[in-house]
């Protein structure tokens, strides 16, 4: 199986909205239907990504169409990619957007310098072409305008809340042409690190296609394109190699290989019924997870520590889930499981590709936000006592063959 997004009649895309929440118009103006201050913010975030959208598309059609990326787009230290656009979403969400309303944190993927105040627009050292400062500025108004929306008087709420943005997840496909998918990740987790808000939308398919969610809340919604023929048993990979310990589980569970880009992409497919469970060992970190958690929970599904899946924890377990919460360090490091790679360790170790594969001594060697313990995502017609024993039981035959890398 591949995955390419086609292109359908917007009547038939599937909304989901009447199944598990109150309708748009049950929101009053003084701060929303009562109980409902995560769905406010799930849909003020989810209209963000609407007015991102058009900038978004423009910034990736003249990457696609250059020969030259050098001013919009570069490779990071770890060797991942950074778009302008990275930048730029970031930039909106945090500062315009949701950076005034008090929340505890905000933590984003990127770690750069921005300049959107008066032309030339710097993103780091990239310079922002003219062509893209009239679409920026409609965006950052646009952003000030829906800030001014978000109820002031759940102060109390927002204080505990931090949020994870990944501005574009999936920047190597952003860069490759494989622009749906890619997607827009925002989680707001509560002050225990629980993941319980998100949105997470993919701006590059057409029309747009996204889930917002909030179990706490009953708060569901989706626009998704659902899959006409579900696969009885697939398995979302990321597009590159797998790891031994997923090849030995596919053959174990019979499962098809569903291959896409994105961890957010591939929780929206899951959602969609492309794939029946997401499973991985490698890396991803808290910013690609917080918001995709929090809408497959909301959908009735569970997105879990592999680690935890492993040794039996319930997927509702407080230890089950990692943990959304600021910190210099990660705050769900296990000794003597992960395996350090140029992506998750700090910078201070000094590891390159190619250097031989180890694992992490010590909480100080790892990155604050990576996800060292692998992870479970399963959409909830799975989510059943016989389906998650049949998962478990090839999880397990899978690992005597061949451990999990958690790297």
């Amino acid at each position: 199986f591949t995955h390419t997004f086609t292109s359908r009649n917007p009547t038939r895309m599937m909304s989901q909205s009447n199944r598990m929440s109150t309708t748009s118009e049950d929101v009053s103006s003084d701060g929303g239907a009562e109980g409902s201050s995560l769905r406010v913010l799930c849909e003020v975030t989810k209209r963000a990504c609407d007015i991102l959208t058009p900038m978004i598309v423009s910034i990736y059609n003249s990457i696609q169409a250059s020969d030259a990326n050098g001013q919009k787009s570069k490779v990071k230290v770890d060797d991942s990619a950074f778009t302008i656009a990275d930048g730029v979403v970031q930039h909106l969400l945090t500062k315009e957007l949701l950076g005034n309303i008090g929340v505890r944190a905000i933590v984003g993927e990127e770690e750069c310098d921005i300049n959107l105040s008066r032309p030339p627009f710097l993103v780091d050292d990239l310079v922002v072409p003219d062509e893209f400062i009239p679409m920026i500025e409609k965006a950052r108004d646009g952003m000030k305008e829906l800030a001014r929306e978000i109820p002031r008087d759940d102060v109390a709420l927002y204080k505990t809340l931090t949020v994870f943005v990944d501005p574009i997840d999936g920047t190597k496909e952003f860069v490759i042409g494989k622009g749906d998918q890619c997607s827009v990740c925002v989680g707001f987790a509560d002050s225990d690190g629980r993941a319980v808000a998100g949105v997470v939308y993919r701006p590059l398919t057409e029309p747009p296609t996204w889930a917002a969610g909030a179990k706490s809340e009953g708060y569901f919604d989706s626009v998704l394109n659902d899959a006409e023929t579900k696969p009885q048993k697939g398995l979302l990979t990321s597009n590159g190699s797998i790891s031994p310990f997923l090849a030995a589980l596919m053959e174990d569970l019979g499962m098809d290989r569903v291959p896409s880009g994105g961890a957010g992409n591939k929780m929206l497919m899951l959602l969609e019924g492309r794939g029946t469970a997401y499973i991985q060992d490698r890396g991803v970190s808290r910013w690609d997870t917080c918001g995709a958690q929090a809408c497959i929970e909301a959908s009735g599904g569970v997105l879990c520590k592999l680690t935890s899946f492993i040794d039996g924890e319930n997927a509702g377990d407080e230890n089950s889930s990692y943990t959304y919460l600021q910190s210099n360090t990660n705050l769900d490091f296990e000794e003597g499981i992960s395996n350090l790679t140029p992506y998750n360790c700090q910078p201070s170790v000094g590891l390159k590709r190619g250097d031989p594969v180890r694992l992490a001594k010590s909480v100080e060697e790892v990155k604050p936000y990576s996800n060292l313990c692998g992870l479970v995502a399963l959409a909830h017609e799975e989510n059943t006592q016989d389906r998650m024993d049949a998962i478990l039981e090839g999880i397990k035959k899978a690992s005597n063959l061949s451990p999990p890398s958690y790297d």
